[in-house]
């Protein structure tokens, strides 16, 4: 008990005597019982929690109020509860973002010196969602140690070990070496083209085989004079980008795991192939041997609606031919670089998924949640529906990109993709000497910029979870 509360209850005794009862403390204005406790474990507690993606737990009085001064320094810089969409565009399952009430709230708490107040005062605490639960863990077959620097793509194979036809409803991915991992995709492969992947990995004599562009590998293709449908055909076959696969999932920094959408589910059957792709980058960390594993939450029930990721971007940028629109230039010192593209609901990349999913050329999709991808030097990323009548439904902006904080936004309400809608993908960059990336700890001089596999090119990717009606 503190000198001041020894105090008080002595003051009441003597006052006793003549009023015949005791003062007792007041309740604090904002106390960690009546307020502040059900703050943390809405916004803080999907992820500090033991077990989880935050390196410390935020569950309990004791240990919120030990961090107080780091917690009010993120809190008012922005970089804490870390939520990247920006108000205004979608709702979101899980959103962390504080209301100004709630920000006002754990602020004023913590320069009234965090007091605890009366537990019989507790308001209702929303239960923190448990820890994501795996019931299929695979680990990569070897460790690998980055071999190329900056960045080195390693493709490892995984035999699918369930005999029969299951359902993927969430995945985890756990890096082994964080400071080193990129990023980490998650494919399948179904077992007829799964001896292509075998046969890559038997040809390269280290763990896995080299992947980068895709699971397919680096391949040397003379693109030039190709149609877009020529182009698509390769894809598909298995010569240029993701080949015969299908995504399943990937984790980059900041991302959680990823429990999908209710009543939907990614098919896996009996003898099909997963290939991990390993992005390392040792630019800020030493090469170390890497193994790191995936785990996968599975039902034998079939879902409602199977499910598939659509990866979307610009070939032309990724190829940069200009009979696709060209490559997706950033020019040195260019602090606001921009590109836009679009596709359309009866385009290609739509259409080859609606075949992935068993669904007529006419079925509408339905998105259940949107991911995006840039690298360091990005600052913005907008995708959205324009549709028919004019209108447009935003799916995701992020008016502040952070490389730390990634992930995927399951939305609220799903939104419908029809044949007549646009689907918008856009990026911004920033590629001034102000906002270039620290490597091997000096700030970098702009270069210009391109599509590329490497940390200090760049990307704009979107990737849409889907479904059929």
């Amino acid at each position: 008990m503190s000198h001041a509360r020894w105090g008080m209850v002595a003051l009441g005794a003597l006052g006793a005597g003549c009023a015949g009862s005791a003062e007792t403390t007041p309740e604090p204005a904002i106390s960690w019982y009546a307020d502040v406790a059900p703050i943390v474990a809405e916004n803080c507690g999907s992820c500090h929690q033991d077990g989880d993606i935050a390196p410390f737990p935020l569950t309990t009085y004791d240990e919120v109020s030990a961090l107080a001064v780091p917690i009010a320094n993120a809190v008012r810089a922005g970089t804490m509860p870390p939520w990247p969409p920006g108000a205004g565009c979608n709702d979101y399952v899980g959103d962390r973002s504080l209301t100004d009430a709630e920000r006002d709230t754990l602020l004023g708490w913590i320069d009234a010196g965090t007091p605890a107040g009366d537990p019989a005062t507790a308001a209702p605490v929303p239960t923190p969602p448990a820890p994501f639960a795996t019931d299929l863990e695979v680990q990569l077959p070897e460790a690998y140690t980055p071999q190329t620097e900056p960045d080195d793509y390693r493709c490892q194979i995984v035999e699918w070990p369930v005999d029969h036809t299951t359902w993927i409803t969430g995945l985890r991915v756990v890096p082994d070496q964080r400071s080193m991992v990129h990023h980490a995709i998650v494919f399948a492969a179904d077992a007829e083209a799964a001896d292509t992947f075998r046969e890559l990995d038997a040809a390269d004599p280290g763990p896995g085989y080299t992947c980068f562009g895709g699971p397919t590998g680096s391949r040397e293709l003379d693109l030039d004079g190709l149609t877009l449908q020529e182009i698509m055909a390769l894809a598909e076959s298995g010569q240029i980008g993701a080949g015969a696969t299908r995504w399943l999932g990937a984790w980059v920094p900041g991302a959680d795991s990823e429990g999908f959408p209710a009543g939907t589910g990614l098919r896996m059957e009996p003898g099909q192939v997963l290939i991990v792709q390993m992005h390392y980058n040792t630019s800020s960390a030493e090469p170390v041997a890497d193994r790191s594993s995936v785990g996968f939450r599975l039902q034998d029930v079939p879902v409602e609606r199977e499910a598939m990721i659509l990866p979307f971007t610009d070939l032309g940028w990724v190829t940069g031919l200009d009979a696709l629109g060209g490559a997706m230039t950033i020019d040195a010192g260019d602090p606001a670089a921009s590109h836009t593209t679009d596709t359309t609901g009866d385009g290609l990349f739509v259409q080859s998924a609606k075949e992935q999913l068993g669904l007529p050329e006419d079925a509408e999709l339905v998105v259940h949640a949107v991911g995006h991808h840039m690298h360091q030097l990005g600052v913005k990323g907008h995708q959205a529906l324009r549709h028919a009548d004019g209108s447009d439904t935003c799916l995701l902006d992020i008016p502040d990109w952070d490389f730390s904080w990634q992930g995927g936004y399951e939305l609220v309400q799903p939104v419908p993709l029809a044949d007549d809608d646009t689907l918008s993908l856009s990026c911004t960059w920033d590629n001034s000497a102000a906002n270039q990336p620290i490597i091997d700890g000096q700030v970098g001089e702009p270069q210009d910029v391109a599509w590329g596999e490497g940390t200090s090119d760049e990307m704009c990717l979107s990737t849409l979870y889907v479904t059929g009606p």
